[in-house]
């Protein structure tokens, strides 16, 4: 009974590891895999730091003719878009040494960061080591892969777009609920506060106040942006 487990198991893990048509190992519904991100300047992010926010995994090369085609769109149609909205946009660059990734992103004219990946290794989590580099992964809050994208195909491309905009918007719908039940719980504290808590009670409405504010122009870009897609 052991055996058949543990031969069941070596099964799975075999099939899970085999790519798909376009070289892909993980697929929409996975988790993230563990990894660590480097970027040139030194600091370092973890896979699990991606958590809470909506994010997008770009996986470029200095010498990829199709990324330096793409990237330009990245950085017009959707960072710049969506980084005030809670987007991570995040470029990760194959076995490249920081020099050259800095200059890349100066030549493709990108602001958002472009981490490290020497001898592919994060790459190697998500697709093939040895297929096509042009990728993008589009994870969820929770760390779930939602869409994922091979080459620069406008049609995927616009559909990307539509998905992380409604992702946003999700986020963004679950954040205004969450004001409108703090606004009930301010008031419930108004009602029957004392005149020792008016200080405390203030200063939870200015937080709301200001929660309120950002949610207000997070709305107002959302609207702009609906109207680009």
């Amino acid at each position: 009974m052991k055996k058949t487990i543990i031969l069941l198991l070596c099964i799975s893990y075999l099939y899970s590891s085999i790519p798909d048509e376009r070289g892909y190992i993980v697929k929409t519904g996975d988790k993230i895999p563990e990894f660590v991100m480097e970027f040139p300047d030194g600091s370092q992010i973890k896979s699990e730091d991606l958590l809470g926010n909506v994010t997008m995994l770009q996986f470029t090369a200095s010498w990829c003719s199709v990324c330096r085609e793409e990237m330009p769109h990245i950085e017009k149609e959707i960072w710049k878009i969506y980084k005030k909205v809670g987007i991570k946009v995040i470029g990760i660059d194959r076995d490249e040494p920081a020099e050259i990734v800095k200059k890349f992103a100066k030549e493709v004219k990108v602001t958002y960061p472009i981490a490290l990946d020497p001898e592919a290794d994060i790459f190697a989590l998500f697709a093939d080591r040895n297929s096509g580099v042009t990728r993008n992964v589009i994870i969820d809050t929770d760390g779930t892969i939602v869409f994922l994208t091979r080459l620069f195909d406008p049609k995927e491309y616009l559909e990307m777009k539509k998905v992380i905009h409604s992702l946003l918007k999700n986020q963004f719908l679950v954040e205004k609920q969450d004001l409108i039940a703090q606004k009930q719980i301010l008031k419930q504290l108004k009602n029957r506060g004392k005149p020792n808590n008016l200080s405390s009670i203030n200063k939870i409405g200015k937080k709301i106040f200001l929660l309120e504010s950002e949610l207000n122009l997070k709305e107002r870009r959302l609207r702009y942006a609906q109207k680009l897609l």
